[in-house]
C-alpha cells in the first residue's frame, strides 16, 4: 500500500529528503472546479446571508480558504488564459475574450497548468468551460471554443438548451434580443449581457452544468477503478447570464426580501469616468423590484451550480478518493451585484476582481488565509502540491507557504488588468485604480473595504498615492521585461 498523502508529506517530496522517494508515494489526484461570473461576496463561507451555498461551504469548512485571492483580469477569456498558463495577461498576450484564440500560439512550448501534469504521467480531462467559451452560444452549439488541445487527454463538452431552455422566461433589462426561433443561430443574439432568466420545471438534466457534474461523476468512477493519477478539470457555466435555473432552486428565495446593497448618496461623484461600470441606468434596472428580481435570479443559478459541487465532491469521497485528493474550487473573476449601481463583471473594483479559492489538501487542517492571493498562484500551488517542479516560465508564487502558515505573507501587492492601461493594484491596505486616461482611485481597504470614498484628491494621501504609483511602476516593468 502506497502511504497517504499529507502536506507534510508532499513537501518532504518537494525537498527531497532520501528517505521519501516518488516511486514509494502515490500522486496525489486534483479535482479543480471554475464557476463563471460568480463574485466572492455571494458565497455563504464569504460573508453572503442571503444565497444558499451548502455544498461550497462545507468544502470550505474542511479546506484551506484564501479570503483575499485576484483575478488577474475581470472578464472571462483573459483570467483564464492566465490561470492555465501562470502568467499575466500581458506575458500570455490574451487581453480581451477576442484574443483568446491566440493562446496556443502564444504559450508555444511552454505547458499549461493541465498540460503540465499530462507531461508527468497525468490523465488530464477538461470537462465543459476551462478556456474561453462563449456563453451561451458555444454551449448551445456543443463546441469547444478557442481550447488548448494539448492541455488535455480528453475533453468534453455539454451542450445545453440556455436561453431555449423550456419553463417560465423573463427579460429583466433593456438589451435588445435577437430571439432565434428555430435554434440554428448561435452568436449575437444578445444573450450573453443580459439579465434573461429561466426557470426551468423538473431537475434539468438537459442543463450544462447537470452534465458536468455527471460526466465529472463517471471520470472519478473511472479513475477510482484504474487507479491512475488524474488532473480533473470541470467548469460550471452558472452564474453566467442567462440566469437558468430549475424552478425549486428559486423558490429557495423571494425577490420581495431580498436585501441590496447598501448605497451611499452621490456615489459616483468621486469615480472617474472610466470608472464606472455597467450600471443600473444603462442596464434599465430602474426599480428596487427588478434589482431584487436580478439577485433571486442570480442567486437562484448559484445555488443550483453548488449543487454540482456537492454532487462531485461527494462521490469523491464516496469511492474513498479524498485521502489522496487535492480539491479546489474557484472562478474566473468576480462580478457585481448593485454594489455602486454596478452589475456584472469588467469593472477594477473590489467585487468584480476579488474572487473565491478553496483548496483542500489531505491531511491539512481546516483555515481562513487572508493573504494576498492571485489567479496564476494556483498552478506552481498545485505542481508543488503534487511534487512536481515548478517551470521556469510562471510568474506566479505557490501558496503552500500560506497554507502552512497562515500568518505567512505571499504579496506585497497583487495585480489585476483591464483593457491595455486599466490596473489594480492592490496591497494588504490599499487598493490603487489608475486608468488608461491617468484618472485615479484609492481606497483604503482598512477603513472603506466597499470603497465608496475615493482617495485619490486627498493632500493627506498624497505620499501614499505616490509610493503606490512609483510600485505600480515597478511592478508593470516587472511583468512586461
Amino acid at each position: 500500500m502506497f502511504p497517504r498523502i499529507t502536506l507534510s508529506l508532499l513537501v518532504l517530496l518537494v525537498v527531497a529528503v532520501p528517505q521519501v522517494t516518488a516511486e514509494e508515494v502515490r500522486p496525489p489526484n486534483v479535482l479543480f472546479i471554475i464557476s463563471d461570473d460568480l463574485g466572492s461576496q455571494s458565497l455563504g463561507c464569504f460573508g453572503n446571508r442571503q444565497c444558499q451555498s451548502p455544498n461550497i461551504d462545507k468544502l470550505a469548512a474542511s479546506g484551506v480558504k484564501f479570503s483575499r485571492t485576484y483575478t488577474q483580469y475581470p472578464v472571462c477569456g483573459p483570467s483564464r488564459a492566465a490561470l492555465m498558463s501562470g502568467m499575466y495577461c500581458q506575458t500570455i498576450g490574451v487581453t480581451g475574450n477576442g484574443a483568446a484564440g491566440k493562446f496556443t500560439e502564444n504559450l508555444g512550448d511552454r505547458p499549461s497548468m493541465t498540460q503540465w501534469f499530462k507531461d508527468n504521467g497525468y490523465y488530464t480531462a477538461r470537462v465543459s468551460k476551462i478556456y474561453h467559451m462563449r456563453v451561451p452560444g458555444d454551449i448551445t452549439a456543443g463546441v469547444d471554443g478557442p481550447d488548448h488541445a494539448p492541455s488535455w487527454t480528453e475533453r468534453f463538452n455539454c451542450q445545453a438548451p440556455e436561453q431555449w431552455s423550456e419553463g417560465k422566461h423573463a427579460h429583466l433589462t433593456s438589451e435588445k434580443l435577437k430571439p432565434d426561433p428555430q435554434h440554428n443561430i448561435h452568436y449575437n443574439l444578445g444573450y450573453g449581457g443580459a439579465f434573461y432568466v429561466v426557470r426551468t420545471p423538473g431537475e434539468s438534466a438537459e442543463q450544462a452544468d447537470m452534465k458536468a457534474s455527471a460526466k465529472a461523476i463517471e471520470i472519478l468512477q473511472a479513475r477510482a477503478e484504474d487507479k491512475q493519477p488524474f488532473f480533473l478539470a470541470v467548469g460550471l457555466v452558472r452564474p453566467h447570464v442567462p440566469l437558468v435555473a430549475p424552478e425549486s432552486f428559486f423558490e429557495k428565495y423571494s425577490a420581495d426580501k431580498i436585501e441590496l446593497p447598501t448605497q451611499v448618496a452621490d456615489d459616483w461623484s468621486d469615480i472617474p469616468k472610466a470608472g464606472i461600470s455597467k450600471n443600473s441606468r444603462g442596464s434599465g434596472l430602474n426599480s428596487q423590484q427588478k434589482k431584487q428580481q436580478v439577485l433571486e435570479a442570480y442567486y437562484a443559478a448559484v445555488s443550483f451550480m453548488d449543487a454540482q459541487v456537492g454532487k462531485m465532491v461527494d462521490e469523491l469521497d464516496r469511492l474513498g478518493l479524498a485521502e489522496n485528493t487535492i480539491v479546489v474550487f474557484t472562478a474566473d473573476h468576480g462580478y457585481h451585484l448593485g454594489e455602486h449601481e454596478f452589475w456584472q463583471k469588467m469593472s477594477l473594483h473590489e467585487e468584480s476582481t476579488r474572487i473565491p479559492l478553496i483548496i483542500r489538501v489531505p491531511g491539512q487542517s481546516p483555515a481562513e488565509i487572508k493573504a494576498l492571493a492571485q489567479q496564476i498562484d494556483i498552478y506552481p500551488t498545485l505542481a508543488q502540491l503534487c511534487g512536481l517542479k515548478i517551470p521556469p516560465h510562471i510568474q506566479g508564487k505557490s501558496l503552500i507557504p500560506a497554507i502552512q502558515d497562515p500568518d505567512q505573507v505571499i504579496h506585497e501587492e497583487v495585480y489585476t488588468l483591464r483593457g491595455s492601461g486599466d490596473h489594480l493594484l492592490r496591497t494588504d491596505r490599499w487598493a490603487l485604480i489608475r486608468y488608461a486616461n491617468k484618472s485615479v482611485e484609492l481606497y483604503d481597504m482598512q477603513d472603506d473595504p466597499h470603497q465608496f470614498t475615493n482617495l485619490a484628491d486627498d493632500p493627506e494621501q498624497g505620499a501614499t498615492l505616490k509610493r503606490l504609483q512609483q510600485r505600480l511602476a515597478k511592478k508593470l516593468a516587472e511583468i512586461e521585461r
